[in-house]
């Protein structure tokens, strides 16, 4: 809750305000001392602040030792991290991106993960993680048995399936992005190599369309450089809105032409499935979990065949009845999907390791 509700964070806070649902005031949820960002809405949440360090150091000092001293509880780590040596959680590892490609993140980054993360796997009572894809993953490179992992979908969260009326808010957004709504091309994710942000770019270069491209998301710390903003800042027609506010967001979802999501490498996806939610026709790669998430439900594309996501792409923009049939099974496509049954079913874990 100290970082951007993104991906990994927005999995564990759903599974938390799910938790909190079911176990009411039976759960403790243990923070470092940073300030809380203001992306999350958790003011009534039994947030406890222990210890003094932070990042990393926290997570492996403060917190065990607060567990220990207070009689050793199950403990519920849902960022893609944990404790290496308390033996008492259930764990989650969402993907295995730093083993597939540490190049796509920092040496300091992909090397702790890759030094925690068997340490973790192996002293947790059980692993969760977000798709059958990611579970071959964990299996293959941790050498962890098969019955070891769960799998927890991801979901689309509330807000964007139970989305306010947005005309007069659209009009002040657009206006000040110089964006028209409906006529725009969007790609949403961190500014992480792996999602392949500059292969789009390639491609949306070589097609004759006066439709901008519009890019949100923001870059951490923990993500290999790849000067995307420097290519951005290159051309007029490319629009780079940083990050943005949920809100926001699903007012970029729901008047794009289309959504592409040339990911190289997903342990889930959640953005094709939150355009979906907001009637968005999408284009996604044809790797890794995108194909198990997104069904028929998606124009599927190579992920490094420039060409393949250009021809794509222009076929998307220029068929209006292929975007229509791509939305209609988009909306059936997101509702099989739900944090309600994900939450129900890391109970069902939890009970049977509160032993």
């Amino acid at each position: 809750m100290t970082q951007k509700l993104t991906g990994v964070q927005r999995f564990a806070f759903e599974m938390v305000k799910g938790l909190l649902d079911i176990y009411k005031g039976e759960i403790k949820i243990l923070i470092p001392p940073r300030d809380i960002d203001s992306s999350y809405d958790v003011a009534d949440w039994p947030i406890k602040v222990i210890g003094k360090l932070t990042n990393t150091l926290w997570e492996q000092i403060d917190l065990p030792l607060f567990l220990i001293k207070n009689n050793k509880p199950l403990l519920i780590s849902l960022v893609n991290t944990a404790p290496c040596f308390y033996k008492r959680q259930i764990v989650s590892i969402l993907d295995m991106t730093t083993f597939v490609n540490p190049a796509w993140f920092s040496f300091k980054f992909a090397h702790y993960y890759k030094l925690v993360v068997p340490l973790i796997a192996k002293n947790s009572l059980k692993i969760i993680t977000i798709s059958e894809h990611s579970k071959s993953d964990i299996i293959k490179f941790i050498n962890i048995p098969s019955e070891k992992v769960e799998v927890l979908h991801c979901a689309v969260s509330d807000k964007f399936i139970n989305k306010p009326n947005m005309e007069i808010a659209q009009k002040d957004f657009f206006n000040k992005k110089g964006l028209t709504v409906g006529q725009y091309i969007l790609g949403v994710s961190s500014l992480d190599p792996r999602k392949n942000f500059q292969s789009l770019i390639e491609a949306f270069l070589t097609i004759n369309t006066r439709l901008p491209l519009v890019i949100v998301g923001s870059k951490g710390k923990a993500f290999a450089d790849n000067n995307l903003k420097s290519l951005i800042s290159d051309h007029d027609n490319i629009v780079f809105t940083g990050y943005v506010e949920d809100s926001e967001l699903i007012q970029l979802y729901q008047s794009a032409t289309c959504f592409v999501y040339p990911s190289l490498y997903e342990g889930f996806g959640m953005p094709p499935l939150e355009a979906m939610a907001c009637g968005c026709p999408t284009i996604v790669s044809n790797t890794s979990s995108l194909p198990e998430v997104c069904g028929d439900a998606s124009l599927y594309v190579n992920p490094t065949d420039i060409k393949g996501i250009k021809e794509t792409i222009e076929l998307a923009i220029s068929d209006d009845p292929l975007r229509k049939s791509l939305t209609e099974k988009g909306d059936r496509r997101y509702k099989k999907f739900s944090w309600e049954s994900s939450c129900y079913k890391l109970n069902d874990i939890i009970i049977q390791n509160l032993i």
